[in-house]
């Protein structure tokens, strides 16, 4: 042992270090204090817990302390740092996988960096499938995600701001935005709020990202995208955007968030700018079949029967021939049941999971066209609308379309079309309202647009020969009509 660093060990007559670790740590199984020397007729102890300290920072040896008894010794530290600090800081320390070595009778002690952290490797991302692009996703270690970042922007200009939530659980909070490209005032705003934060303790991403919009308006749609792929959250930072990283999960936060972002997938910057955005309008068009196709077919079979034309009215009508229920209820039932079916695969172990979607999606389909439940027309908008609805890049998006659905169904079955009509105005008066963090969620066309967004930029992407021929051949087909 040094005794320089012994040196920096206070006696107090009042409050002793190691009897108030015990007393704080009373019940504690995992909770350890080994005696490893003597320096002027006082115990030199370790104070740790088991579970969380590894065994690589520090080497001991047995030495002859007393007449006919060994003791283990410390000989060296292996580690970045040390610290000192009183009982508060040392009681802080522990909890974090830190070492104390104190005396018997010191009233301070030396903190020593020996975490262990227990975390699954770096892996390829669970949820967000990689098609091209880097196979490697945040973990649950704070300190590893904000390496990855690091690998990928290697600048200065990358910052980090730190703080910790919860009052009981103390989970670290880094806030990583690039200087000169990030706006202050954004920096600033997202710091404040997670500043104001006061709970006992946050277990995920989304947990902080409520609480985070907590003081603000209800908000249906998600403020902000949670992402494990480093390079997305790359990208966003160059777009000006901050990240959020969380201690104890591996999605980040990438905020300020516009509705066009939800249905961008990471790999459409590494594709043709003419195919990036075919794949974009495509997403598109599933978000308006998903939340429009069911309430269509209930106004035209139900309240718009007129606006058909015969065949298709006569062609539902057969199809319909035995069905009891009215088309609301048809409809309700059969939208539940795959709801049902799609919640009990994504609950289910993945071994099982598979199976049970066969089993309601052919079976149970069969059977209920056969018992004359549903309608044939039915089952194919109903399956339709299932399969458009996993086109969502963001699961989160995925959920609020699920449930808007049921909205637009509703509206149509009281006045069809029109009602239609006005549950997509209302939805867009409502994403007009809705900011993320002071930026408005129509960005880049919203009144408080700041922050660029990658996938609008997609268009500019396009070689300018193709944009002029375009314009070109619109004025050409102008002056001919």
């Amino acid at each position: 042992m040094n005794p320089i660093i012994l040196k920096m060990l206070k006696s107090s007559n009042h409050t002793f270090l190691l009897t108030s670790l015990q007393e704080a740590f009373q019940d504690a199984a995992d909770f350890e204090v080994v005696c490893i020397g003597e320096m002027e007729s006082q115990k030199v102890y370790l104070c740790y817990l088991s579970t969380l300290v590894g065994s690589d920072h520090l080497g001991f040896h047995v030495a002859s302390m007393e007449e006919n008894q060994l003791h283990t010794v410390l000989e060296s530290f292996y580690g970045t740092k040390y610290a000192e600090g009183n009982f508060n800081t040392c009681e802080s320390s522990i909890c974090n996988g830190k070492t104390v070595l104190c005396m018997s009778h010191s009233s301070n002690g030396i903190i020593l960096e020996t975490y262990y952290p227990h975390q699954s490797a770096v892996q390829s991302p669970q949820n967000e499938n990689v098609i091209q692009g880097p196979m490697y996703a945040f973990n649950e270690n704070y300190q590893t995600n904000v390496a990855l970042l690091r690998q990928r922007m290697k600048t200065s200009r990358l910052k980090i701001w730190e703080s910790t939530v919860g009052n009981v659980m103390h989970s670290k909070v880094g806030v990583v935005y690039l200087k000169d490209v990030t706006e202050t005032s954004l920096v600033q705003h997202i710091c404040d709020q997670i500043s104001q934060i006061d709970v006992d303790g946050i277990q995920d991403s989304g947990e902080l990202l409520r609480l985070m919009n907590n003081h603000s308006t209800f908000n249906l749609y998600p403020i902000a995208i949670t992402s494990e792929r480093p390079d997305r959250a790359a990208a966003s930072l160059l777009d000006g955007k901050v990240i959020v990283i969380l201690e104890g999960t591996p999605f980040s936060i990438i905020a300020p968030t516009a509705f066009v972002d939800f249905w961008q997938s990471a790999e459409d910057q590494y594709l043709s700018p003419f195919v990036a955005v075919f794949l974009r309008v495509l997403r598109f068009a599933a978000l308006m079949i998903n939340l429009f196709l069911p309430g269509f077919y209930v106004a035209i079979t139900s309240v718009n029967i007129d606006v058909n034309r015969l065949e298709i009215s006569l062609a539902a009508a057969a199809s319909r021939e035995g069905v009891p229920y009215p088309v609301l209820i048809e409809a309700m039932l059969m939208l539940l049941i795959l709801d049902f079916i799609v919640e009990a695969g994504v609950r289910l172990p993945k071994s099982i999971s598979s199976t049970v979607t066969m089993v309601g999606g052919v079976v149970l389909g069969q059977a209920i066209i056969q018992a004359n439940i549903v309608s044939n027309l039915l089952v194919i908008v109903a399956a339709t609308t299932a399969i458009t609805n996993f086109i969502v890049i963001d699961y989160q998006m995925g959920l609020v379309q699920r449930l808007l659905k049921y909205f637009v169904l509703l509206g149509a079955s009281i006045i069809g079309v029109l009602g239609i009509v006005i549950c997509f105005v209302i939805m867009v008066i409502f994403l007009s309202r809705i900011e993320s963090f002071g930026v408005s969620y129509l960005t880049p066309i919203g009144p408080k647009a700041r922050v660029r967004s990658r996938g609008v930029g997609l268009l500019a992407k396009m070689h300018p020969f193709s944009i002029k021929f375009l314009m070109n051949l619109w004025k050409e087909k102008r002056q001919g009509t």
